[in-house]
């Protein structure tokens, strides 16, 4: 009996965001694709309105990420750079977990020089874990002004986050690297 149901928990998607959860649970059964990093991030920027989306992934450095692949303004943005979590969004990501930041962010990590020199004032980060449930790599969703309905974004992270965890485990494997 659901005598004390709390109406408070209830989430009601749109039919735009059913489809789109739809369309995420698809796109997972094309993991295995040599494009699927590319069309999560083209995935993501479709639904999230994020003006950059990117995902990367640990080094075996210490401390240390790599871009595996960014999305700006919707094109692929040619680099494989490295940088140090230090200082980072991505550091908090990595320490507690999703994460979302509705504004402020460049202010936060005046450190993340690239926070400031975009104007990125919205950030939405998640970790993606290997077996192990050690942080393999972050995917990062970040704009100008706050992303809409972040609890949709987390959502399909959620959706998400198993296949490219799985990516990241082959890229990261001592095998690949």
């Amino acid at each position: 009996m659901l005598g004390n149901w709390n109406t408070r928990l209830e989430v009601v998607w749109s039919s735009e965001e059913k489809a789109a959860l739809d369309a995420a649970v698809l796109l997972t059964q094309r993991s295995e694709h040599a494009s699927y990093v590319s069309d999560v991030l083209h995935f993501l920027y479709q639904h999230s309105g994020a003006h950059v989306v990117m995902i990367c992934h640990r080094t075996p450095v210490p401390g240390e990420m790599k871009i595996l692949q960014i999305l700006f303004q919707g094109k692929p943005y040619p680099t494989q750079a490295t940088y140090p979590l230090a200082g980072t969004p991505c550091a908090n990501v990595s320490r507690h977990g999703v994460l979302y930041f509705d504004s402020g962010v460049k202010d936060r990590f005046p450190l993340d020089i690239y926070l400031g020199e975009y104007g990125i004032e919205s950030y939405f980060g998640a970790p993606l874990l290997n077996a192990s449930d050690e942080l393999v790599g972050v995917v990062a969703l970040q704009h100008q002004k706050s992303l809409p309905n972040p609890h949709f974004l987390e959502l399909l992270l959620t959706i998400l986050s198993p296949s490219l965890e799985a990516v990241l485990e082959k890229v990261s494997s001592p095998t690949t690297a």
